[in-house]
C-alpha cells in the first residue's frame, strides 16, 4: 500500500499542472479548484492501473489525464471506470439535461433505495 501511495504522489507535478491549466480555461464551468484537482487525482490513479508497461509511464499519464479531462469538460463524459455513481467537477448549470436527473438523484436523494 505504501508503495502505491508513493507512486501516485510521485506524479503530483502532473496533477498540479493539469489542474492549473484546466482551471485557467474552464473555471466558470467548475465547482471549485479542489473538485477539479480531486477529479484529476482520480484520473491519474485509474491511468496508473491502465498503464500496461509499454512506453514511458509519465508520457502515458500525461496523455491519459489530458484526454480524460477534455472528454469530461467538452463532451460531458463521466470519469473513467465511474459508471454506477458518477461524479463531475462541472457545475450543475452546465451538466447536460440528459444527465441532470441522474445527477440530481445522486446529490439530492434522501439515501433510501427505491
Amino acid at each position: 500500500m505504501n508503495q502505491w501511495h508513493n507512486k501516485v504522489l510521485s506524479y503530483k507535478h502532473l496533477v498540479r499542472r493539469w489542474t492549473a491549466y484546466f482551471w485557467g480555461i474552464n473555471k466558470a464551468f467548475l465547482y471549485s479548484y479542489e473538485d477539479l484537482e480531486q477529479t484529476i487525482w482520480y484520473i491519474l490513479m485509474v491511468g496508473l492501473q491502465e498503464f500496461d508497461g509499454r512506453g514511458d509511464e509519465e508520457q502515458f499519464l500525461n496523455w491519459y489525464i489530458r484526454n480524460k479531462v477534455v472528454s469530461i469538460m467538452m463532451y460531458g463524459k463521466k470519469p473513467p471506470k465511474c459508471t454506477h455513481l458518477p461524479f463531475t467537477p462541472i457545475r450543475f448549470d452546465y451538466v447536460s439535461p440528459d444527465e441532470l436527473a441522474e445527477v440530481n438523484e445522486l446529490f439530492y436523494s434522501d439515501g433510501e433505495d427505491d
